[in-house]
């Protein structure tokens, strides 16, 4: 039974969905090898994006804590709905993977504390039309600015796409994230992710893990656009 992009969208938003968007698999042509789509699902033809708010108040806080929490929370919210979503495209016998919001991950590198997931999100919401990539490695949306936790499900059906943004959000003499992060993981491009691991995270003397550092997301003047 075939679906249309229109009734994908209206479902994610109904399980609490802000943005979905949706990419060919023709798009991920520069994906890394065993990173691209059809690496994670044969036959795969579209992918769906979602994408939930970071609630921007939460930058406010002091306490790493609360970040975490929200973080966390997103991670759950977001999972729900990819898990969902693809269960009940799988009873209309559509072939529907959905791919982890954040850990596990398929690949580690303990030397470099790098981690990479089964499918670059960021990447894959650029090609689903849902912003431009940020100098800080962060995805930038025209309405939610920095503040999205993205979310995907491959299918093996083909279905229309969403027009990719051109429009780009960092201004060419910006370094504001750059300078800012304390572990100079940034160069505009990329995230030499030891670093920044180094810094961000950290445990508690009670043994709990916390986001210690969101400097890169907080001081982007793409933080808040709504």
């Amino acid at each position: 039974m075939r679906v249309s992009a229109k009734e994908i969208k209206c479902r994610a938003q109904e399980l609490g969905a802000d943005l979905c968007g949706i990419a060919p698999v023709e798009r991920f042509a520069e994906a890394p090898s065993g990173f691209h789509p059809s690496n994670v699902l044969k036959d795969c033809k579209s992918v769906i994006v979602v994408a939930l708010q970071f609630p921007t108040s939460t930058l406010a806080s002091s306490s790493p804590a609360a970040y975490t929490f929200v973080r966390n929370r997103l991670v759950d919210r977001t999972d729900s709905i990819t898990f969902q979503l693809a269960l009940e495209l799988e009873r209309l016998a559509i072939r529907a993977l959905p791919i982890p919001s954040s850990d596990p991950y398929d690949y580690w590198d303990a030397s470099r504390r790098r981690g990479q997931g089964i499918l670059s999100l960021k990447h894959a919401a650029v090609r689903a039309g849902l912003g431009q990539m940020g100098k800080n490695t962060l995805l930038v949306n025209e309405q939610y600015g920095n503040m999205l936790w993205l979310g995907a499900v491959l299918l093996d059906q083909e279905l229309e796409a969403d027009p990719v943004v051109t429009q780009q959000f960092c201004p060419s003499e910006c370094s504001i994230c750059l300078e800012a992060c304390p572990a100079q993981a940034l160069d505009g491009i990329t995230i030499e992710q030891s670093k920044c691991r180094a810094i961000s995270a950290q445990y508690t003397e009670g043994g709990g893990g916390v986001y210690a550092c969101k400097l890169c997301r907080s001081v982007c003047p793409n933080c808040e656009r709504t």
